[in-house]
């Protein structure tokens, strides 16, 4: 290891906008490390010259960096600095370090979408109708398009009306869409005490104040959103009531009646986020369907499709679609109207069912593969491609997920989820990324070896 280098330029690209600063700074320290930014010997600016540039306390970098030391990624010398000091991999001598195995991004299984995909490329490139596709179009998305798509979205006595369904780049930009409608900069938006990282990415963008509410087995608790609406005086509530990111939980229909009551009886705003409900193939009553007139309803193709198959919908309050429009016009102009006729091939060919059954089926696989390893995992009927693991008392989320990492392994830190600072006893594990199911096996025993010992008070270098 080579001391003398130096690298006093370093700070983080980035640092999470939510939780302690000095463990947004660990984080931050920890990814740059993971992902090459910094390596082996690399010196880090001293306390006092970082904190300036950071805006911080040099008590929070000093904290900072005796977490990262705990943590065993950097060292200190007396007189001569603070280094990265990574933890060597165990590998053959002379091979390449091995990648992390990334158990935090949640990303849907490999499947057939490949090859499906692949074939409607290639039958559109053979469209006579091809160019028209490659024109403007309005900014919601082509009327016909629309239709399909919002006869697909409906089910049961939820029936949603294309003209309030807008197709959106993804889900992300269908929910930036809607607190924008709802929210201006200064305000503070109710939401679960664990919620949706990249919600909490929109609220930060848009300078909004993130109010956290106790949650139980099926998510929010009514009474807690009570109180936090009529204290705060916060207008609008984002939530995920099937599958809920992280903790996996539903609510009941009971639930679901309940926080519509109180949304009407408190003038609330809801933003209801249904991107996992297609796992249930008899989709739960949504909170939209129970007050339409006052709730935001997002769905996305990426998850059971693909990742980069960027389509959403938004369905949306009567009220609220010509500004709707005008925010589409201005932040994207119009979907990509080749992959909304994708979805719609898709929709009428029969192949979307099929790849949310293959989804299903793989997540079900993924999921029993989980709980059997870790038997206080709560049993899902319909599981996602994701799993909250509840964590021995003697563990913090935060120390687990630094020894998960020091085994290779990446799981979602609480910091990406956490509203507030609260240790939520538990973590989440994304299980659709690796492609081979022998390899979660091994993986999944590997966190089994961790969780079953106790935490290290002090960690030692390789």
């Amino acid at each position: 290891m080579n001391l003398e280098r130096t690298f006093l330029g370093w700070q983080p690209r980035q640092l999470a906008s939510e939780g302690p600063r000095y463990l947004a700074l660990v984080y931050a320290l920890e990814q740059d490390i993971s992902d090459g930014h910094l390596s082996d010997g690399d010196r880090l600016p001293p306390h006092r010259e970082l904190a300036q540039r950071l805006s911080l306390s040099v008590g929070t970098v000093a904290k900072a960096y005796q977490e990262a030391e705990q943590r065993g990624i950097i060292s200190g010398r007396v007189g001569q600095g603070t280094f990265v000091r990574r933890r060597a991999m165990s590998r053959p001598d002379g091979a390449a370090p091995r990648e992390p195995v990334n158990m935090a991004l949640n990303v849907p299984a490999h499947g057939r979408e490949t090859e499906v995909l692949s074939g409607l490329f290639s039958e559109l490139s053979r469209n006579r109708d091809l160019a028209q596709l490659l024109d403007y179009h309005p900014h919601g998305g082509i009327r016909e398009h629309r239709e399909i798509i919002a006869a697909s979205v409906s089910s049961g006595s939820f029936t949603i009306d294309p003209a309030r369904l807008l197709l959106c780049n993804g889900a992300q930009h269908a929910l930036d869409i809607a607190i924008r409608l709802v929210a201006s900069p200064g305000d503070s938006i109710l939401v679960d005490s664990l919620t949706y990282s990249g919600f909490k990415a929109i609220a930060a963008a848009n300078h909004l104040t993130l109010i956290p509410i106790a949650m139980d087995g099926e998510g929010v608790d009514p009474d807690g959103l009570e109180a936090a609406c009529r204290s705060s005086g916060a207008k609008v509530f984002y939530c995920m009531p099937t599958l809920q990111s992280p903790t996996a939980r539903t609510m009941s229909l009971q639930r679901r009646r309940r926080i519509a009551e109180l949304a009407d009886k408190l003038d609330l705003t809801v933003i209801e986020d249904d991107v996992y409900g297609f796992f249930v193939p008899e989709r739960p009553v949504s909170l939209t369907e129970l007050i339409p007139d006052r709730s935001f309803y997002v769905t996305s193709y990426s998850k059971c499709v693909a990742p980069g198959f960027r389509l959403g919908t938004l369905t949306l309050p009567s009220a609220y679609t010509q500004q709707a429009e005008l925010l589409l016009h201005a932040s994207s102009w119009f979907v990509a109207p080749i992959l909304s006729e994708m979805a719609v091939r898709l929709i009428e060919n029969g192949q979307l069912d099929e790849l949310v059954r293959e989804r299903r089926h793989q997540a079900k696989e993924r999921y029993r593969m989980f709980s059997d390893i870790f038997p206080t995992v709560e049993p899902l009927e319909y599981p996602p491609f994701y799993g909250w693991l509840p964590l021995p008392s003697e563990w913090s989320a935060s120390s687990f997920a630094s020894a998960a990492r020091r085994k290779n392994i990446l799981v979602t830190p609480p910091v990406a989820s956490s509203v507030d600072e609260t240790d939520p006893g538990a973590i989440r594990v994304c299980l659709g990324g690796l492609k081979d199911l022998n390899d979660l096996s091994d993986v999944l025993y590997t966190l089994n070896e961790v969780i079953t010992r106790p935490p290290p008070n002090v960690f030692s270098f390789a």
